[in-house]
């Protein structure tokens, strides 16, 4: 029904996954296979393909608003439909990404000097938007065991006691290691922040990539009526759409998205198209999610078996949720700017232990949302590489 096997050409697209890599890594060749980035190759779902024409045969596409009531009506349902959410329509407002509004909250929520927990390795953007503000990041760093990630709660509660920090940045299912996080770790990281007056910013981008063995919470089903909580919501991990430019940011205190709303504190105006998209995806595109999924379940089995057979000290980190796959090379003991070398060199653009802030020594994210035909390619440069 739906063709994720298909290899579909993105050239002269002015895709940043395709033509960025030379001048990140010069010793990529000509027709390298670009598994960096997470965006996905796999076609946009056709509703929203067709809902963006319809909008395009309108033939205006000036400045935009979201002054639809049905838009709000359908985010609300989807939380709900897929993960049991109820949150209102008052309570969402636009922003151009998550990463904006992550320095939006930063620059709303803190103060110059003031201390910004983070669980690393991490996606990078939160280090950089706490840098930017002249905050002060503080790495809380999550164990690794036998290929399987914890939180050391000893260190997390220790750090967010600490008079000067104020805020925590969440990332659930976790980027990159996978990690999608229990009721119970949920819980015990709500009530160490919240008892230390720690206001929490979640970013759920990946919420709806998640193994079929694991369940993706949302932290506001868990702390319901706790105003300190600010959750980062967009279609573009799921649908393919993060060109477009548009997230969904979702307040539990209803005053303070009012205060936002009324000063405009997460600026500028969505892309007239995206709108329409977002209303599709989230109404038509239900079945496509479910065959994504299942695609993506076999992507990370058929990868697992890959390296067991090529690289076999390889350990991948438990997939949980997410697209990428979160793979620790340590026992080869290659320094990381020679694998990057050897790597570039072979034609694979990867991402590397130090594009995720700390702690992520050995490791390599390698982005599976691709025909599963492009993975044998992948490790196979990969072995190639190592050995």
């Amino acid at each position: 029904m739906f063709h994720f096997d298909e290899i579909i050409d993105r050239g002269n697209t002015n895709s940043m996954k395709y033509d960025a890599g030379p001048s990140i890594h010069p010793d990529l060749p000509a027709g390298y296979l670009p598994m960096w980035v997470a965006d996905m190759d796999f076609a946009c779902p056709q509703p929203i393909l067709d809902a963006m024409k319809a909008r395009i045969d309108r033939r205006i596409l000036g400045y935009s608003i979201i002054s639809d009531p049905e838009y709000y009506d359908i985010v609300v349902k989807w939380m709900k439909r897929r993960h049991g959410w109820d949150t209102s329509p008052s309570r969402i407002l636009f922003s151009p990404g998550v990463v904006e509004a992550m320095h939006t909250c930063v620059e709303q929520l803190t103060s110059a000097g003031d201390g910004i927990l983070l669980m690393t390795p991490s996606y990078s953007p939160f280090d950089a938007a706490i840098k930017a503000k002249k905050r002060t990041p503080v790495y809380c760093r999550l164990p690794f065991h036998d290929g399987h990630y914890t939180i050391d709660f000893a260190d997390f509660e220790q750090k967010a006691a600490h008079p000067d920090t104020t805020l925590f940045f969440l990332c659930n299912p976790h980027n990159p290691t996978g990690r999608v996080w229990s009721h119970e770790e949920l819980d015990r990281i709500a009530e160490i922040c919240l008892g230390n007056n720690v206001f929490i910013v979640s970013d759920d981008i990946h919420a709806d990539i998640v193994r079929s063995e694991f369940r993706y919470t949302p932290l506001a089903t868990r702390i319901p009526g706790e105003k300190r909580l600010i959750t980062l919501t967009a279609p573009s991990k799921t649908f393919n759409i993060a060109g477009n430019q548009l997230s969904n940011i979702i307040f539990e205190d209803d005053a303070l998205a009012y205060d936002w709303r009324r000063r405009n504190v997460i600026a500028t105006h969505p892309n007239p198209l995206s709108i329409d998209a977002c209303k599709a995806a989230y109404t038509l595109c239900d079945d496509w999610v479910d065959a994504l999924n299942e695609y993506l379940d076999g992507n990370f089995a058929y990868l697992s078996e890959k390296l067991r057979e090529l690289l076999p000290k390889a350990v991948m980190s438990a997939p949980e949720g997410t697209y990428v796959a979160w793979i620790d090379l340590g026992q080869y003991m290659i320094p990381v700017q020679e694998l990057k070398r050897r790597v570039s060199r072979n034609g694979l653009f990867i991402q590397y232990e130090d594009d995720f802030v700390a702690h992520g020594e050995g490791f390599v994210r390698i982005n599976l949302a691709c025909p599963r035909s492009l993975i044998d390619l992948a490790v196979d440069r990969l072995a190639a590489s190592v050995r």
